[in-house]
């Protein structure tokens, strides 16, 4: 069973050889094939079934002149529209697509673009640095009241001073 399963595995990764091929042709001819395997008897039936056919040795051919006018007219027709879109492609100017809208207007001066652009940069940067400047204060303010936080540790230490001589305040 192992080695059955081994050679079904090859067989299917297509790394069998004819002689392990033919292990498993006869496997599946016989009626010894195990349940986990009939769903492969009708497999190796149709392969047994397509080699015993016989095939005429001569057959007539079928291609008529009109076939190859079809065929040439279409491989013509494919020639030249490649050659139209071949010739779109290398000799239709390429159109600049750069630009800028400002106020409904379409700009296409990459120069004014730039220094409109420029332009808006700076007045967003003056409007932020405007309206930081009250965090900046309050970074000064804090710096004022540390000596407010010194009071408060030197009242702590007369505070337990006091305390230590048992003196009330």
């Amino acid at each position: 069973m192992e080695t059955i399963n081994k050679l079904l595995n090859l067989y299917f990764d297509g790394e069998t050889t004819i002689e392990q091929e033919q292990e498993l042709k006869k496997y599946f001819a016989s009626t010894n094939v195990a349940a986990e395997h009939k769903a492969y008897i009708q497999l190796f039936e149709t392969f047994a079934a397509e080699k015993s056919e016989k095939y005429p040795t001569h057959l007539p051919k079928i291609k008529t002149q009109f076939v190859h006018k079809k065929q040439f007219i279409i491989s013509l027709l494919t020639a030249v529209a490649a050659s139209v879109l071949l010739l779109f492609t290398v000799f239709i100017p390429k159109v600049e697509e750069n630009y800028i809208v400002i106020n409904g207007k379409r700009i296409d001066d990459s120069q004014l673009a730039l220094q409109t652009a420029r332009e808006k940069i700076i007045k967003i940067s003056e409007t932020i640095e405007t309206r930081m400047k009250p965090v900046k204060n309050i970074n000064k303010i804090n710096e004022s009241l540390k000596p407010l936080h010194k009071l408060e540790d030197l009242n702590k230490t007369i505070q337990n001073t006091f305390d230590k001589l048992n003196f009330k305040l």
